[in-house]
Order: C-alpha cells, then structure tokens, then sequence
C-alpha cells in the first residue's frame, strides 16, 4: 500500500502520497476516471558488486473516490523529496436547469 493522506479545503482536494526514490517520469502513473484518482507506482533497483548483488522490485496501486467528478482541465502533480503532492481542483457544481412540463387535459 502506498501511505497517502488526503486534505480538503479552499475549493480543492490534495492528495500526498509517499513514494521515496522513485523517478516520477518513469515509475509513476496517475490515472483519472469520473471521481477516482488512481496512483499507480513501480520500481526497479539492482546493485551489484564483486562478491554480492541485490535487486528489489515493488509495485504499487491506490485509487481515491473523491466526492465530485474531477473535472477535465483537473489535477496538478509535483514530485519533490520523495513526496508526490496531487491537487484536483473542485469542479463548479452544474446547476441543473429548471424545465416546465406541460400538462395535458385528460377526456
């Protein structure tokens, strides 16, 4: 599980997640359908030397329900010191539009 905290306030969703040493152009995938944020992770690392080598492999999903369909011109992302910070502004509410239905005389 990725670690994620989620804030809400001045018009806007901020998502943080955690995700030390990962390069945000190559491992990191954030995906938008409706009112779900999906942030997708996975590295790859290996180290070698004379007598010893390690590789390490982790991948990751997690997926956040907002309460509002996020709209197209939508979320920011930033990756500073291991933190990916998502902002997904919220959307102007539709006003629904107000319809007169006619009624008709029944014989």
């Amino acid at each position: 599980m990725i670690p994620i905290e989620v804030t809400n306030g001045g018009g806007r969703y901020v998502l943080r997640a955690e995700l030390p040493g990962m390069d945000p152009e190559k491992d990191i995938r954030i995906t938008v359908e409706g009112d779900t944020l999906t942030v997708r992770a996975e590295h790859t690392e290996s180290q070698e030397d004379k007598r010893h080598s390690e590789f390490r492999y982790g991948s990751f999903e997690r997926s956040v329900r907002l309460p509002f369909p996020i709209a197209d011109e939508g979320p920011e992302a930033e990756y500073r010191d291991g933190i990916l910070t998502v902002t997904v502004p919220r959307a102007a509410k539709e006003q629904p539009a107000t319809r007169t239905v006619p009624i008709r005389r029944a014989d």
